[in-house]
């Protein structure tokens, strides 16, 4: 197996468990601020490594590579703001 395709698998398997994950803390029924704090960070990491991989951004300028990974922390931070602010 060639090695990009390799660490593709591996990026779209770590992708694939948080997102179980997710499902799962959701369908337990799970809540609380530091539950939302460990899923938006599981959000984050999801995020970055679409960015790094999917997009083929991991070896780009860093400028561009900014732009992008700045829109995903603004989008999770605001997300995060509103979940605390409707407590």
């Amino acid at each position: 197996m060639v090695a990009a395709n390799r660490n593709a698998l591996y990026v779209w398997l770590v992708l694939v468990l948080l997102s179980l994950v997710t499902y799962a803390v959701g369908k337990l029924g799970y809540g609380g601020i530091s539950v939302v704090a460990l899923l938006l960070l599981s959000v984050s990491i999801k995020g970055q490594l679409v960015i790094d991989y999917f997009m083929g951004l991991a070896h780009v300028q860093s400028r561009w590579k900014w732009v992008v990974t700045v829109w995903l922390v603004s989008v999770v931070l605001l997300i995060g703001l509103a979940y605390w602010t409707s407590m």
